[in-house]
Protein backbone atom coordinates (compact mmCIF):
# COMPACT_ATOMS: atom_id res chain seq x y z
CA UNK A 1 0.00 0.00 0.00
CA UNK A 2 1.60 3.34 -1.27
CA UNK A 3 2.21 6.09 1.76
CA UNK A 4 -0.22 9.14 1.31
CA UNK A 5 1.12 12.66 1.68
CA UNK A 6 0.06 13.06 4.66
CA UNK A 7 3.14 10.68 5.79
CA UNK A 8 6.13 11.90 4.42
CA UNK A 9 8.24 14.45 5.83
CA UNK A 10 9.80 17.38 4.40
CA UNK A 11 11.97 19.78 5.57
CA UNK A 12 11.02 23.28 6.24
CA UNK A 13 12.73 24.99 3.76
CA UNK A 14 13.84 23.79 0.18
CA UNK A 15 16.70 25.65 -1.90
CA UNK A 16 16.85 26.11 -5.74
CA UNK A 17 20.09 25.72 -7.49
CA UNK A 18 21.04 28.53 -9.28
CA UNK A 19 21.02 29.32 -12.68
CA UNK A 20 21.68 31.96 -14.34
CA UNK A 21 18.55 32.62 -17.10
CA UNK A 22 14.75 32.02 -17.20
CA UNK A 23 13.86 30.66 -20.33
CA UNK A 24 11.29 28.04 -21.20
CA UNK A 25 10.80 25.56 -24.32
CA UNK A 26 7.25 24.48 -25.15
CA UNK A 27 6.98 22.51 -28.05
CA UNK A 28 4.24 23.03 -30.06
CA UNK A 29 1.50 19.37 -30.12
CA UNK A 30 -0.45 17.94 -32.61
CA UNK A 31 -4.48 18.93 -31.85
CA UNK A 32 -6.99 16.69 -31.79
CA UNK A 33 -10.26 17.89 -32.60
CA UNK A 34 -14.31 16.18 -31.72
CA UNK A 35 -17.34 17.30 -32.07
CA UNK A 36 -16.94 18.96 -28.99
CA UNK A 37 -13.82 19.06 -27.86
CA UNK A 38 -10.49 20.45 -28.48
CA UNK A 39 -7.47 18.72 -26.78
CA UNK A 40 -4.12 19.75 -26.58
CA UNK A 41 -0.86 18.40 -24.95
CA UNK A 42 1.61 20.32 -24.33
CA UNK A 43 5.06 19.18 -22.78
CA UNK A 44 7.20 20.90 -20.82
CA UNK A 45 11.09 21.43 -22.00
CA UNK A 46 13.78 21.89 -19.75
CA UNK A 47 13.21 25.35 -17.75
CA UNK A 48 15.89 27.33 -16.03
CA UNK A 49 14.91 30.53 -13.66
CA UNK A 50 16.70 32.72 -11.78
CA UNK A 51 14.92 33.67 -8.93
CA UNK A 52 15.24 36.89 -7.11
CA UNK A 53 13.45 37.20 -4.47
CA UNK A 54 14.00 36.55 -0.44
CA UNK A 55 11.21 33.50 0.19
CA UNK A 56 13.25 31.26 -2.23
CA UNK A 57 16.94 32.71 -2.91
CA UNK A 58 18.99 35.27 -3.68
CA UNK A 59 21.69 35.03 -6.19
CA UNK A 60 23.84 38.14 -7.30
CA UNK A 61 26.75 38.31 -9.45
CA UNK A 62 27.71 41.60 -8.69
CA UNK A 63 26.57 43.52 -5.75
CA UNK A 64 25.09 46.26 -7.29
CA UNK A 65 22.08 43.93 -8.72
CA UNK A 66 20.87 43.74 -5.40
CA UNK A 67 20.43 47.34 -4.46
CA UNK A 68 18.84 47.35 -7.98
CA UNK A 69 15.96 44.74 -7.52
CA UNK A 70 15.30 46.01 -4.03
CA UNK A 71 14.49 49.25 -5.94
CA UNK A 72 12.41 47.65 -8.09
CA UNK A 73 10.45 45.85 -5.24
CA UNK A 74 9.68 49.07 -3.71
CA UNK A 75 7.85 50.00 -6.69
CA UNK A 76 5.71 47.32 -7.27
CA UNK A 77 2.07 47.76 -5.75
CA UNK A 78 0.42 43.75 -5.96
CA UNK A 79 -3.05 43.26 -5.40
CA UNK A 80 -4.10 39.90 -3.98
CA UNK A 81 -6.43 39.40 -7.04
CA UNK A 82 -3.27 40.58 -9.13
CA UNK A 83 -1.08 37.49 -7.93
CA UNK A 84 -3.92 34.99 -8.17
CA UNK A 85 -4.58 35.79 -12.04
CA UNK A 86 -0.48 35.08 -12.34
CA UNK A 87 -1.03 31.89 -10.78
CA UNK A 88 -4.43 31.21 -12.61
CA UNK A 89 -2.20 32.01 -15.80
CA UNK A 90 0.47 29.68 -14.66
CA UNK A 91 3.41 32.44 -14.37
CA UNK A 92 4.40 30.57 -11.09
CA UNK A 93 7.70 32.70 -11.48
CA UNK A 94 6.05 36.33 -10.77
CA UNK A 95 2.71 34.93 -9.14
CA UNK A 96 5.44 33.75 -6.18
CA UNK A 97 6.56 37.67 -6.29
CA UNK A 98 3.78 39.20 -5.94
CA UNK A 99 2.80 36.44 -3.07
CA UNK A 100 5.72 37.48 -1.42
CA UNK A 101 5.48 40.96 -1.92
CA UNK A 102 1.67 40.53 -0.13
CA UNK A 103 3.12 38.07 2.82
CA UNK A 104 5.55 40.53 4.02
CA UNK A 105 3.40 42.97 4.95
CA UNK A 106 0.75 40.74 5.71
CA UNK A 107 -0.65 40.10 9.42
CA UNK A 108 -1.81 36.74 10.78
CA UNK A 109 -3.84 34.53 9.72
CA UNK A 110 -4.13 36.29 6.66
CA UNK A 111 0.11 35.86 6.58
CA UNK A 112 -0.20 31.69 6.78
CA UNK A 113 -2.99 31.93 4.03
CA UNK A 114 -0.59 33.89 1.37
CA UNK A 115 2.09 31.57 2.38
CA UNK A 116 0.51 28.62 1.80
CA UNK A 117 -1.02 30.02 -1.78
CA UNK A 118 3.09 31.35 -2.38
CA UNK A 119 4.62 27.76 -1.54
CA UNK A 120 1.97 26.26 -3.95
CA UNK A 121 3.14 28.47 -6.60
CA UNK A 122 6.53 27.62 -6.14
CA UNK A 123 5.63 23.74 -6.12
CA UNK A 124 4.03 23.85 -9.41
CA UNK A 125 6.99 25.79 -10.46
CA UNK A 126 9.30 23.17 -9.91
CA UNK A 127 7.10 20.38 -11.07
CA UNK A 128 7.16 21.77 -14.50
CA UNK A 129 10.93 22.82 -14.42
CA UNK A 130 11.41 18.49 -13.73
CA UNK A 131 12.38 18.89 -9.84
CA UNK A 132 9.50 16.54 -8.50
CA UNK A 133 10.98 16.31 -5.58
CA UNK A 134 11.15 20.20 -4.33
CA UNK A 135 7.80 20.02 -6.56
CA UNK A 136 6.31 17.50 -3.60
CA UNK A 137 8.12 19.99 -0.54
CA UNK A 138 6.60 22.62 -1.41
CA UNK A 139 3.23 21.51 -2.35
CA UNK A 140 3.18 19.76 0.74
CA UNK A 141 4.31 22.59 2.85
CA UNK A 142 1.63 24.87 0.96
CA UNK A 143 -1.04 22.38 1.80
CA UNK A 144 -0.02 22.16 5.34
CA UNK A 145 -0.54 25.99 5.90
CA UNK A 146 -3.94 25.55 3.85
CA UNK A 147 -5.02 22.94 6.31
CA UNK A 148 -4.25 25.03 9.15
CA UNK A 149 -6.90 27.53 8.13
CA UNK A 150 -9.83 25.15 8.67
CA UNK A 151 -11.46 26.71 5.63
CA UNK A 152 -15.34 25.02 5.81
CA UNK A 153 -16.35 26.25 2.01
CA UNK A 154 -15.41 28.55 -0.46
CA UNK A 155 -12.82 29.10 -2.71
CA UNK A 156 -9.91 28.59 -0.80
CA UNK A 157 -11.32 25.34 0.72
CA UNK A 158 -11.59 24.06 -3.03
CA UNK A 159 -8.04 25.62 -3.72
CA UNK A 160 -6.82 23.15 -0.48
CA UNK A 161 -8.94 20.48 -1.87
CA UNK A 162 -7.15 20.54 -5.72
CA UNK A 163 -3.24 20.97 -4.65
CA UNK A 164 -4.02 18.16 -2.19
CA UNK A 165 -5.22 16.04 -5.35
CA UNK A 166 -2.60 16.95 -7.19
CA UNK A 167 0.10 15.92 -3.97
CA UNK A 168 -0.95 12.88 -3.48
CA UNK A 169 -0.60 12.53 -7.46
CA UNK A 170 2.52 13.49 -7.75
CA UNK A 171 3.75 11.37 -5.25
CA UNK A 172 1.61 8.04 -6.58
CA UNK A 173 2.89 8.45 -10.08
CA UNK A 174 6.51 8.79 -8.44
CA UNK A 175 6.29 5.53 -6.53
CA UNK A 176 4.94 3.81 -9.78
CA UNK A 177 7.63 5.12 -11.24
CA UNK A 178 10.41 4.07 -8.86
CA UNK A 179 9.07 0.47 -8.29
CA UNK A 180 8.95 -0.23 -12.29
CA UNK A 181 11.61 -1.39 -14.40
CA UNK A 182 12.19 -2.64 -17.96
CA UNK A 183 12.58 -5.80 -16.38
CA UNK A 184 9.84 -6.01 -13.51
CA UNK A 185 7.78 -4.47 -10.69
CA UNK A 186 7.86 -4.30 -7.04
CA UNK A 187 5.47 -3.54 -4.51
CA UNK A 188 5.78 -0.42 -3.01
CA UNK A 189 5.09 -0.27 0.65
CA UNK A 190 5.66 1.98 3.85
CA UNK A 191 8.94 -0.05 4.23
CA UNK A 192 12.54 1.86 4.08
CA UNK A 193 13.30 0.23 0.80
CA UNK A 194 10.15 2.26 -0.83
CA UNK A 195 11.40 5.60 0.53
CA UNK A 196 15.08 4.43 -0.97
CA UNK A 197 13.28 3.60 -4.65
CA UNK A 198 12.33 7.16 -4.91
CA UNK A 199 15.81 7.70 -4.88
CA UNK A 200 15.95 11.05 -7.68
CA UNK A 201 12.26 11.45 -7.94
CA UNK A 202 13.34 11.36 -11.80
CA UNK A 203 14.67 14.50 -11.33
CA UNK A 204 15.19 16.14 -15.06
CA UNK A 205 12.92 14.32 -16.76
CA UNK A 206 10.22 15.04 -18.47
CA UNK A 207 7.25 12.97 -17.40
CA UNK A 208 4.30 15.60 -16.37
CA UNK A 209 2.53 17.44 -19.38
CA UNK A 210 -0.33 19.68 -19.82
CA UNK A 211 -3.27 19.09 -21.45
CA UNK A 212 -6.45 21.94 -22.20
CA UNK A 213 -10.26 20.47 -22.60
CA UNK A 214 -11.81 22.90 -24.34
CA UNK A 215 -16.23 22.24 -24.37
CA UNK A 216 -18.25 24.41 -27.09
CA UNK A 217 -21.32 22.80 -25.40
CA UNK A 218 -20.50 25.05 -22.36
CA UNK A 219 -19.78 28.16 -23.52
CA UNK A 220 -15.93 27.45 -24.14
CA UNK A 221 -15.08 26.25 -20.95
CA UNK A 222 -11.66 24.99 -20.50
CA UNK A 223 -10.13 22.15 -18.04
CA UNK A 224 -6.46 21.83 -17.92
CA UNK A 225 -5.38 18.45 -16.42
CA UNK A 226 -1.31 17.22 -15.51
CA UNK A 227 -0.89 14.00 -17.55
CA UNK A 228 1.43 11.54 -16.18
CA UNK A 229 3.16 10.33 -19.23
CA UNK A 230 6.95 9.20 -18.95
CA UNK A 231 8.31 7.59 -22.24
CA UNK A 232 8.89 4.70 -20.79
CA UNK A 233 5.23 4.23 -20.70
CA UNK A 234 2.83 2.92 -23.20
CA UNK A 235 -0.69 2.60 -21.16
CA UNK A 236 -2.92 5.89 -21.18
CA UNK A 237 -1.60 8.65 -19.32
CA UNK A 238 -3.49 9.30 -15.66
CA UNK A 239 -4.22 12.71 -15.07
CA UNK A 240 -5.41 15.25 -12.39
CA UNK A 241 -7.22 18.52 -12.50
CA UNK A 242 -4.49 21.60 -12.62
CA UNK A 243 -5.43 23.54 -9.29
CA UNK A 244 -6.67 27.32 -10.50
CA UNK A 245 -8.03 30.01 -7.34
CA UNK A 246 -10.92 31.97 -7.64
CA UNK A 247 -10.20 33.67 -4.31
CA UNK A 248 -10.69 37.49 -4.28
CA UNK A 249 -9.41 40.62 -2.62
CA UNK A 250 -12.85 40.43 -0.75
CA UNK A 251 -12.60 36.83 0.35
CA UNK A 252 -8.58 37.57 1.61
CA UNK A 253 -9.87 40.15 3.40
CA UNK A 254 -12.46 38.36 5.19
CA UNK A 255 -9.95 36.21 7.30
CA UNK A 256 -8.17 39.62 8.52
CA UNK A 257 -11.32 39.68 10.77
CA UNK A 258 -11.95 36.34 10.94
CA UNK A 259 -12.45 35.57 15.37
CA UNK A 260 -11.58 31.90 15.04
CA UNK A 261 -8.11 32.76 15.06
Amino acid sequence: MAVSPKHFQVPSSFTLHPSSSFSSLIPSSPLSVTASTIRASTRFSSIRVRFSRRSIVRYNDHAGEEEEDSDEDKEEDWSFEEAVTLFNKRDYYKSHDALEALWIQAQEPTRTLIHGVLQCAVGFHHLFNNNHKGAMMELGEGVCKLRKMNFEGGPFHEFERDVSAVLEFVYQTQLELAACSEDMCLTMDQSDRSYQLLGGYAAGQSIYSLETLVDFNNEMSETTSILFSPSSSSSEPTRVKLPTLSATDKHLLAFTYDQRF
